[in-house]
């Protein structure tokens, strides 16, 4: 997804514009270009780090709970990493979402909130339509005895 952003900062790219939708803002500066591609790799390189680090603390959880014996202690001490981790995620994302407007005109900024909800949009309609036929949900009602 951050690189889905940079690509539309940095090439205001025309994925489907409708036709009552105003032109798009002037492109960034090539220091705009340089403080958004800083960013983004940050924000990236961090988020790949913690996510990891993460998923690694709740396989551990997992683990603890397919013993019968269970340890408490163990299983306190990652459900807490497993808090904080998601927590720093929650605060990297932010820290991008303040540097991005510092960054970026609010013109700017409203044209990638636009382009990121198209994208997003066509995504899940991408998903949907890719669902294998004739594979349900099980159904959450009881068969009479």
């Amino acid at each position: 997804m951050l690189a889905v952003i940079l690509a539309i900062l940095l090439t205001g790219s025309s994925l489907c514009v409708a036709a009552d939708e105003p032109a798009p803002p002037p492109p960034l500066s090539p220091e705009q270009i340089v403080r958004v591609r800083k960013l983004v790799q940050s924000v990236q390189t961090e988020a790949t780090l913690l996510q990891a680090r993460l998923e690694q603390r709740q396989r551990e959880l997992t683990e603890v709970y397919t013993t019968y014996e269970l340890d408490e202690p163990r299983a306190d001490k990652l459900q807490a990493e497993i808090v904080e981790l998601q927590r720093l995620l929650l605060a990297n994302h932010h820290r991008m979402q303040v540097e991005l407007r510092a960054i970026v005109s609010a013109e700017r900024f409203e044209f990638l909130r636009r382009r990121l909800a198209y994208v997003a949009a066509s995504a899940a309609a991408k998903d949907e339509s890719t669902a294998r036929p004739g594979i349900s949900r099980p159904s959450t009602e009881r068969n009479a005895p």
